[in-house]
């Protein structure tokens, strides 16, 4: 084998392990915002309100760019990176004697908060078949 060939084969697979060892960066996975959907929204029963969980229908991820200074107005950490979603997900409250089911599509800001853990911030609501 040349070894022009073989200094460039190894290169390439130096680098390639390389970058599998870079951190993912700023853009969350469907498995963050699901799981920071389920501790925003999913709460134990009290004595006044009803147990409630949610079943991810479909998380669509969309483009990443700095935060704005609107955004910013809004809660975003300066600097953070904010990735658009939609999530479709279904809210499940659980009453003595039923079960009520509501299903939601929301487009959300998602980024890391002051705490670097994956936060979800709700921009826009719809109700299918409503």
């Amino acid at each position: 084998m040349n070894k022009n060939l073989l200094a460039v084969l190894s290169a390439v697979f130096i680098l390639s392990i390389m970058a599998s060892c870079i951190p993912a960066g700023d853009k969350p996975t469907k498995a963050d915002i699901t799981k920071a959907m389920k501790i925003n929204w999913e709460k134990a029963a009290t004595s006044l309100t009803p147990k409630v969980t949610i079943d991810i229908n479909e998380i669509v991820i969309g483009t990443s760019a700095k935060a704005n200074y609107a955004q910013e107005l809004e809660g975003v950490p300066k600097g953070a990176t904010v990735t658009t979603a939609k999530i479709d997900f279904t809210q499940n409250s659980f009453y003595t004697n039923d079960t009520q089911k509501v299903r939601r599509i929301t487009k959300a800001w998602v980024y890391r908060d002051e705490f670097k853990q994956w936060a979800v911030m709700n921009t826009a609501t719809t109700y299918p078949g409503k």
